[in-house]
């Protein structure tokens, strides 16, 4: 059931009347009946890989709870890390282990298992994993109303591609007393109609043309590949923050908040920026489950406040944060090409830390920070750039073809091909636009202040143009397959 289509939309209108109509002690059961409904229509046998482990992780979580981290606990915390873990490993990283064993030595031949990766598995599991965690640390006390833990692992609009809320926040707002809300609801239909213009209008529109330039870049000119590469970064920002504003605003309209995922990303000044505004569920969950105690670490390690003449923190981040983009590009897919994006996205913030002097220095000699315009909109564009370039290496399905795309770039322009690439860049340049105007909030103020009438005339011309400008391609989206 796609959430770009008629029968997702009837579907949630369904479950929506059912929610409002329960008493509200028993609204966790349409929502859990109709997460796993949807579950269900991808793939039945989808279910079983979704149920068992969380029922799992549900009956350690109580075992841990109230009690003192002593060595049993360790047990189960690592019992509940494990088979959350073990079935996101089997289906999705075993067939790579396997290849690249087979690849390295030549007297393996094990074939690789083939196995069907369930829909959205990556997220859910991180949820569980962070619960689990939690919990041992008494972060959050383990759940004990069954229904609720499994609503909140399975809840629809988040079970495919995240956000990826915490138990500490989310739990709370699966259990509160909710009443229809005229604004709300408004806000969470607007928030849906945004994330639906970001998918068919401007994602599709971007994939018609990455999409043959990134399958075969050594047809097309070197022109034709670097727009190939702006056009990608706005499919992929458009395709996965347009899920994350529809996942929020359905979400909205029962009445539940859900963490944003998106602040903007392609106007940060640093990497460092950049990842505080992109996927920010998933970068926050690296940060405090895996940077944060693989640094810690670092700085237990030694007592010295200097390692090769470099402070211990340098080294603890250094370390902490490549390990966790290398890990967070493996958590993408079961391919060397998404371990090789995240590590670019690891060197990048690592020289971001370690150049920060050399930085400081560059801008007084040249004196732009007199200037802090040009000095943002340069920091703005340098940072769209290097994420772009890592682009290809996460679009390209193999190492081999990222390479020759990236060899083959040029400026030299053929004729064929001229329209299509001036009317894709025209609705990129319209996007774009509107991205910049939209976030200064006085500017969003502005809007919510423009009298009713005018506000119904705006989204009426803004639906219309959804309509005409659509693209039905019938792409999935792009985080689905993680």
């Amino acid at each position: 059931m796609s959430f770009v289509s008629v029968e997702f939309f009837r579907f949630v209108a369904i479950v929506l009347l059912i929610y409002y109509v329960t008493p509200q002690r028993f609204r966790w059961i349409p929502l859990l009946g109709g997460s796993y409904y949807f579950y269900f229509t991808w793939n039945p046998l989808y279910l079983i890989y979704l149920v068992l482990p969380a029922f799992a992780v549900f009956w350690i979580a109580l075992r841990m709870d109230g009690k003192k981290p002593d060595t049993s606990n360790r047990f189960y915390l690592i019992l509940g890390i494990l088979v959350p873990f073990s079935v996101l490993f089997v289906f999705k990283y075993v067939d790579l282990l396997i290849e690249t064993c087979n690849h390295f030595v030549r007297s393996s031949s094990i074939k690789p298992l083939g196995l069907l990766l369930p829909i959205g598995i990556s997220f859910y599991t991180f949820k569980q994993l962070s619960y689990v965690i939690d919990v041992y640390h008494k972060r959050v006390k383990a759940e004990r109303h069954i229904g609720i833990y499994f609503l909140y692992v399975s809840f629809f609009p988040q079970l495919l591609a995240g956000p990826i809320d915490r138990a500490a926040a989310f739990i709370p707002e699966l259990k509160k007393r909710v009443h229809p809300d005229w604004e709300r609801t408004v806000s969470g239909i607007q928030l849906i109609t945004w994330g639906l213009f970001k998918k068919i209008v401007i994602a599709e529109r971007m994939a018609m043309f990455v999409n043959p330039v990134f399958t075969a870049p050594s047809h097309y000119s070197g022109i034709n590949l670097i727009f190939g590469a702006y056009f990608y970064s706005l499919q992929i920002y458009c395709d996965f923050s347009g899920y994350s504003d529809m996942a929020i605003g359905v979400s909205r309209l029962f009445g539940i908040r859900s963490m944003d995922n998106f602040n903007f990303p392609y106007f940060s000044r640093s990497l460092a920026d950049f990842w505080n505004r992109w996927h920010i569920s998933l970068s926050t969950w690296l940060r405090d489950y895996l940077f944060l105690p693989i640094a810690y670490s670092i700085l237990k390690w030694t007592k010295k406040p200097r390692v090769l003449n470099v402070k211990i923190e340098e080294w603890a981040y250094v370390g902490g944060i490549t390990i966790t983009m290398f890990l967070g590009g493996l958590w993408h897919g079961a391919s060397w090409t998404f371990v090789i994006w995240g590590s670019v996205h690891g060197l990048y913030l690592a020289l971001g830390r370690l150049l920060k002097r050399v930085k400081k220095r560059g801008a007084k000699i040249t004196g732009i920070k007199k200037h802090p315009h040009i000095h943002h909109f340069l920091s703005v564009l340098f940072v769209f750039h290097l994420v772009t370039f890592s682009w290809i290496f996460f679009r390209s399905s193999s190492f081999a073809q990222a390479i020759q795309y990236i060899r083959n770039i040029s400026f030299k322009m053929s004729g064929s091909g001229f329209v299509h690439l001036s009317y894709t860049l025209l609705f990129a340049v319209i996007f774009l636009a509107m991205e910049f105007f939209l976030k200064s909030r006085s500017r969003r103020a502005r809007l919510g202040r423009m009298p009713v009438e005018l506000k119904i005339a705006a989204y009426v011309v803004f639906v219309l143009f959804i309509i005409l400008f659509s693209v039905d391609q019938a792409n999935g989206f792009i985080y689905f397959n993680f």
